[in-house]
């Protein structure tokens, strides 16, 4: 049984991008057991452990080396990778048989090292897993990621360069700092087999950088890569942990301390300012409000002027009104009704002013008598109009004036069926809202949201991969996410070796 069959999905190995200059100077293997199941990792002297890598470059050459295995060159911006294909890759093989030279390949495979009975020196190797045709903007892409992850690796080697502890220690110092395990245990090996120095990690890191500057055409090609490994130099560790390259690792964790505060400082002077925009707006309500109570102020002095009637003498027909007009003028009174006592009776006294009416103490002196008609009078108006009345409330019932009153119209059925499905409608969509809003934040989050993005790409592929903006849709749709969270488990797949970019927008799991 192979190891590619050994290999369970779930447990496979991140595939790295690393260049084949730095892979060229690796002489160091090794396994955690003895046990043939066990996976067998290539040291770089970098520090990454890499069992599987992913290299993008130029197939230049195809030779036969036996009847049955073939050898292929695959060239990078700084060296070639050797990768050999026989029985047990017989995809690989026929892809290395028919395919014309030179064209652009991305190769995923087992890194391997290799040494002649005969020789001290040791050879390195890629047995193949797949390989295919790509184009060259997939190879520059390529670059600048292994150039990113190339300057990571020094950035947190230079790191551990500078501390004190070696072996297991160190070790677990990094992982404490939040390096990646994998690094974390290839990093004190690298450091005891290599004794890299910051001198080779320097030079390594202009490769890395030459590499990038091609891709960007401020460079032809790449200079060789000339330090050994253990090569002593002027350069110190600090220098590269101090020099701009991004790391793993922060040095100190003061910076994320003050980091933490600038976020904090930012984020008192965002609620500040909201804090001081709710304050204006609210001002600016304050200030309209006794608008609205002048005018519900006005209607209820106008309504305590209306004459009174007794409940017993009033008609049936004169409720209907009343009632609505006493409701609508609560209803208006209560929702512009300030909120402080002091805005009430500012706005009653306003509101008096403003409709002419004076207060009590302003009345004057008068005579309640002053309008009462003499007894002559009245007797002349009741002769001459027939007003046979005592007072104001003597108001008859409906139909005794020989007015024609007609009864208010019965409801019809179709009215009622109208409203009893409009209030129904209203009632379902409330339910269907309160249940897609319960049921979205209870929607399955994935266990591991890379693992998830890479499987969807292998759901959607299309042969020539799947499309990146069909990936982020369908993932927003399946899970609580937005697309910046998406975005990133897309990013750190493809700096894993999980996936590449066969074209402009499109993935391709590995």
């Amino acid at each position: 049984m192979s190891d590619s069959e050994d290999d369970n999905i779930g447990d496979r190995e991140v595939a790295y991008r690393l260049f084949a200059a730095e892979f060229d100077d690796a002489d160091y293997s090794y396994s955690e057991s003895d046990d043939d199941r066990s996976p067998n990792y290539v040291i770089t002297p970098t520090g990454a452990r890499v069992n599987r890598l992913f290299a993008v470059g130029v197939l230049t050459a195809v030779e036969e080396v036996s009847d049955d295995v073939l050898r292929g060159r695959v060239v990078d911006p700084t060296g070639a990778f050797v990768t050999y294909a026989g029985q047990y890759q017989p995809d690989v093989q026929a892809f290395l048989e028919r395919v014309d030279t030179p064209t652009f390949v991305a190769m995923t495979g087992k890194a391997r090292t290799f040494q002649p009975e005969d020789s001290d020196q040791v050879f390195t190797s890629v047995r193949p897993e797949s390989i295919n045709e790509v184009d060259a903007e997939t190879r520059d892409r390529w670059t600048v990621q292994a150039a990113e992850q190339t300057l990571d690796r020094i950035g947190t080697i230079g790191t551990a360069m500078t501390r004190d502890t070696t072996g297991d220690s160190l070790e677990a110092e990094l992982q404490d700092l939040g390096v990646r395990a994998s690094v974390a245990a290839g990093i004190p090996l690298a450091l005891s087999h290599y004794e890299t120095t910051a001198t080779y990690l320097d030079a390594v890191r202009d490769l890395a950088l030459d590499a990038a500057q091609v891709v960007a055409g401020e460079r032809d090609e790449v200079d060789e890569l000339q330090a050994s490994p253990d090569e002593r130099g002027t350069v110190s560790a600090m220098e590269l942990v101090d020099s701009g390259v991004k790391t793993t690792a922060p040095m100190d964790k003061p910076a994320a301390s003050e980091s933490t505060e600038t976020d904090n400082s930012q984020s008192t002077a965002t609620e500040t300012a909201s804090s001081d925009e709710a304050s204006e707006t609210s001002v600016a309500d304050a200030t309209a409000e006794p608008e609205s109570v002048d005018s519900t102020t006005a209607t209820d002095v106008s309504r305590q002027t209306e004459p009174e009637t007794q409940g017993d003498d009033t008609g049936d027909s004169t409720q209907p009104q009343e009632t609505a007009t006493d409701t609508e003028s609560e209803t208006v009174s209560e929702a512009t009704e300030p909120e402080s006592g002091e805005s009430n009776a500012l706005s009653e006294s306003e509101s008096a002013t403003e409709s002419g009416v004076d207060s009590p103490d302003d009345l004057g002196d008068f005579d309640p008598d002053e309008f009462e008609l003499e007894e002559e009078t009245r007797e002349q108006v009741k002769e001459e109009f027939g007003t046979e009345f005592q007072s104001g409330t003597e108001v008859g019932n409906p139909g005794e004036a020989d007015i024609e009153t007609p009864d208010p119209e019965p409801e019809s059925e179709s009215d009622k069926t109208k409203a009893e499905s409009s209030e129904s409608k209203t009632a379902d969509e409330s339910e269907s809202a309160m249940e897609h809003s319960d049921d979205k934040p209870t929607q399955k989050q994935p266990d591991d949201l890379q693992d998830a993005v890479v499987e969807l790409m292998a759901e959607l592929d299309e042969g020539d991969g799947a499309r990146k903006a069909a990936v982020v849709e369908e993932m927003t749709g399946r899970y609580t996410l937005d697309a910046d969270e998406i975005e990133t488990a897309i990013q750190d797949a493809l700096m894993d070796g999980e996936c590449y970019e066969p074209g402009d927008g499109r993935l391709k799991p590995i």
